[in-house]
Parts: structure tokens; sequence; C-alpha cells
């Protein structure tokens, strides 16, 4: 199934407003969910923070995602103007509550932090 998913998603790129910074707060639908979110073990170490919390020095980067040009099972979004690699060790295989991609970037510095990959289809 989830190869199927990849597959599919190769012929997609998933059309949001490119680039815009979402601040989840109390009004936002799912504020829960977001706040509930954790950075991957590796990422926090590669990263080199103290914080678990994808949302707590984080924010989500509303764009364009799509699966690389050369159909590996890496992920790309868009931001300013280019495709940008998503770090492996920041991909969570989990579902969101709108079953679409969400990333999360460090609002200081832009840093990737937490990516969910979309789930039922397309």
């Amino acid at each position: 199934m989830t190869n199927a998913l990849v597959r599919l998603a190769m012929l997609c790129i998933f059309v949001c407003s490119p680039g815009v910074v979402i601040a989840h707060d109390a009004s936002m639908p799912h504020h829960e969910w977001f706040n509930r979110q954790e950075m991957n073990p590796a990422a926090r170490e590669r990263i080199g923070v103290p914080w678990k919390s994808c949302c707590e020095n984080g924010d989500v980067f509303k764009t364009r995602f799509r699966v690389a040009a050369d159909r590996s099972d890496q992920w790309e979004y868009f931001k300013n103007g280019e495709w940008k690699i998503i770090p492996p060790d920041i991909i969570k295989n989990e579902d969101t509550p709108d079953r679409e991609p969400v990333l999360f970037i460090n609002k200081n510095n832009g840093m990737e932090l937490c990516f969910f990959l979309p789930h039922g289809g397309i």
C-alpha cells in the first residue's frame, strides 16, 4: 500500500499556498494534534536541540510537496522559488487530521523539524 501511494504521489504535486508559515493556536482546527507532535530522536540529535515538540519552536509551512524527480523515496518541498530536500530523519509515517502532508519548520532559522507524509490517497 505504501509503495502504491508513493508511486501515485510521484505523479502528483500537492498544491497549497506556496511558502506560507502558519502558527497554530487554539482557534485553529486540530490545534491539539499539532501541539502533541514530537521530533524524531535522530533529528533532534542532528539539529542539536533540547526540545522535543515540533511546534515549540516551529510552525507549519504550507507549500507544495513532491517525491524527488529521480523517483526515489526522497521528498521535496518548494521554498523561495526552488525545491528543497526534506531530511529523511524528520519524516514521520503517521497520519495527520486532514490526511495531508504537514511540514514544521523552525520559526527562527527556517530549519526543517518534522514532516508528516500524506495518507489516504490524493
